[in-house]
């Protein structure tokens, strides 16, 4: 195909990230269906989950290893590739092994680009306005990120509410979705030179505590994330007795959606001030979200969750960015790596432990846990980012 603009290929790398995320969260909502037809309580859900995140991370270690070694277009198309066959795999083998292994295969295809698309649209932004805000390209990349991942079950769970076959047409839909995103990728300029090297570690650190901080926060982010992602239909339909799926993937898409749209909103708010006002608004919308589920009120949970996702939403972008400035050009696609690797083991770790402390505890007690512990964790990010020291830092 005819090359595009690099300003034309960061917009095409933008949608193939977010039509890889939609993908891999169009099953949120389903959840409750495959819970239903295959008779497994709140700990199997976790479990699907947690097989996601462990193809994520793989993804991730393979794209570390070898980003600098391979361009950015096959790694893109790949994981493109990747996400068709998980959806391939829904739709022909719809048991829960079949399930099990869509799930990795999704996760594979995440990890896989999460790094390498961030770098790709960081390359793409600097040569199409060498003299514009660096920034943009890490709030697009992580609004992208976001926002497919907002998308996915708001699809899914209209399809599944309003729709025949809920466990087939949503994946035929992202299917197509992903196809069109793979044929316009095939236009995008390449940004990247292969180093022709031997594999590269694929994880990588910088001694400066404000990147430690910065992977905390990101795993406090996610699994802020992943309640949403994997859990709230259960919390509707179990706890508030709202058992509509459109209303799930709803729900999700709005404490998923208000992380995106914070970036986009308040995308020239430095990484600091922004720290700042996740640690303020967290511990609100944690407080209504609890509240909702305590007392069971629809409204404060959907609140909550519009907060707390504008919150971690806020977070994730502000340690993002500092990875970035803190990171080596030469190991840049490992640090963005260990980045999300911390972030995704985020997203899974708490939703298990969440899962099996509902059925030995019960929903609200685990949620609750959760909670603080959640907060504690962004105490100790603020406490690095916003001592007074760090005014001398990088913003």
């Amino acid at each position: 195909m005819p090359r595009t603009t690099h300003r034309a290929g960061f917009a095409l790398v933008a949608l193939a990230y977010a039509a890889t995320t939609t993908g891999g969260s169009v099953p949120t909502p389903l959840y409750v269906l495959y819970q239903h037809r295959d008779h497994f309580g709140t700990t199997m859900i976790s479990v699907v989950f947690a097989v996601y995140v462990v193809g994520v991370v793989a993804g991730l270690l393979v794209a570390g290893a070898h980003a600098d070694r391979l361009r950015r277009r096959p790694v893109l198309g790949a994981a493109l590739a990747l996400q068709l066959l998980a959806c391939a795999v829904f739709l022909a083998w719809p048991d829960l092994p079949g399930l099990l292994t869509a799930r990795v295969f999704s996760g594979l295809s995440v990890g896989l680009l999460s790094g390498p698309a961030t770098a790709y649209l960081i390359e793409l932004r600097r040569r199409a306005a060498p003299d514009g805000d660096p920034r943009q390209a890490e709030v697009v990349a992580t609004a992208a990120n976001l926002g497919g991942i907002a998308a996915g079950p708001l699809l899914s769970g209209v399809l599944a509410e309003w729709a025949p076959a809920p466990l087939h047409l949503p994946y035929i839909v992202i299917g197509i979705v992903l196809a069109a995103a793979a044929v316009l990728l095939a236009a995008v300029p390449e940004t990247a030179t292969p180093s022709g090297g031997p594999a590269a570690r694929p994880l990588a650190l910088v001694g400066e505590r404000r990147f430690v901080a910065s992977c905390l926060g990101g795993l406090v982010a996610f699994a802020m994330f992943g309640v949403f992602s994997a859990l709230s239909p259960t919390f509707l339909s179990g706890i508030l007795g709202y058992r509509s799926h459109a209303l799930a993937g709803l729900v999700a898409f709005l404490g998923l959606g208000a992380g995106a749209a914070a970036q986009v909103g308040l995308r020239r708010l430095p990484p600091r001030p922004a720290v700042a006002a996740s640690a303020a608004t967290m511990p609100v919308g944690l407080g209504l979200i609890l509240l909702g589920v305590w007392v069971g009120s629809l409204s404060a949970f959907v609140t909550g969750g519009a907060v707390t996702g504008a919150a971690a939403g806020l977070l994730l972008r502000a340690c993002l960015t500092t990875v970035v400035q803190l990171s080596p050009l030469d190991r840049r696609a490992g640090t963005l790596a260990t980045f999300f690797v911390t972030g995704y083991a985020g997203l899974a770790l708490p939703v298990i432990g969440l899962g099996v402390l509902s059925e030995v505890a019960g929903t609200r007690a685990a949620l609750t846990g959760f909670a603080l512990a959640g907060l504690l964790a962004l105490v100790a990010v603020a406490a690095v980012r916003l001592r007074p020291d760090s005014l001398l830092e990088i913003p």
